[in-house]
């Protein structure tokens, strides 16, 4: 055999095993592996992310259709665990579920309990009704807006409130705590309030669906990503979704998603763990 040609080959073959361990899939923690699946928190008032098929009451959605090939990805089934989304971070600290995707904002503060595998963009959104007094989102000062009982927005909305109402002396603004998309819409079309807001990715849907009776008032007020939380001691769990994340991805069925439930302006380049927008 010629003399260069055993280090070319050891060579191949180091790079092709190095190729084969790069697809291999990755462990699992052995609770997931004996049960084949992982509990999933969500809650289902959140279309198009996840929502209750009307007519079925099934589960569908964005996160609902990523969340299972994710899991297929590494062998696994899914189980979602629906319920109020302020007792989602709770449940995951107690282990009662694995993870929670479920149009969780990766939030800092959060990750004092969580690490996040970020995937889609997202932003909070003043939305109104087309025929009320709002034009910008300064109009909302001195009037009431709706906005989603256990998430980052209300927060997000009294920062905004306080810097462009307050600072400035105007009316102050008046906030109902709502439990749902649902109970939001009432609202407004009912005038209790003159605005709601939600995220980004949720706003195509309202408006295609109340069909020209609502619009978008300015741009979205804060910026951030939605991510996949996981308990900051699962990190064995953590680096498999982030695998099998990275995958789905890279095989398209990311972008047939944001296709299929009409969130291509919320895409997310590649995945990422805790990342801050710039």
């Amino acid at each position: 055999m010629h003399k260069y040609l055993i280090p070319l080959l050891l060579c191949a073959a180091f790079f092709h095993g190095s190729a084969a361990r790069a697809d291999e899939r990755p462990a699992v923690p052995d609770r997931i592996a004996t049960a084949k699946k992982v509990r999933i928190a969500v809650n289902a008032g959140f279309p198009p992310m996840e929502m209750r098929d009307p007519k079925s009451n099934e589960l569908i959605g964005f996160d609902i259709d990523l969340g299972n090939a994710i899991a297929a990805e590494l062998g696994l089934k899914t189980e979602w665990v629906d319920g109020a989304f302020e007792q989602m971070i709770p449940a995951l600290v107690s282990k009662r579920v694995d993870l929670i995707m479920s149009g969780i904002s990766d939030l800092p503060e959060r990750r004092a309990t969580a690490d996040f595998i970020d995937y889609l963009k997202s932003g909070t959104q003043i939305y109104a009704m087309t025929n009320g007094p709002l034009s910008q989102p300064s109009d909302l000062c001195g009037h009431t807006a709706t906005v989603s009982l256990g998430t980052s927005m209300p927060d997000e909305l009294k920062k905004w409130a306080k810097q462009t109402c307050d600072d400035n002396g105007k009316p102050p603004l008046k906030i109902i705590l709502d439990n749902n998309l649902g109970q939001q819409i009432i609202n407004l079309k009912q005038g209790r309030a003159q605005a709601g807001v939600q995220a980004l990715e949720g706003i195509d849907l309202i408006l295609e669906k109340e069909k020209g009776a609502m619009k978008l008032i300015g741009e979205p007020i804060h910026v951030t990503f939605q991510g996949i939380a996981f308990r900051k001691d699962d990190t064995v769990l953590r680096d498999a979704f982030f695998w099998a994340v990275k995958r789905k991805f890279e095989d398209g069925t990311y972008a047939k998603l944001l296709e299929k439930w009409k969130l291509t302006t919320a895409a997310y380049p590649t995945p990422t763990i805790n990342k801050d927008p710039e």
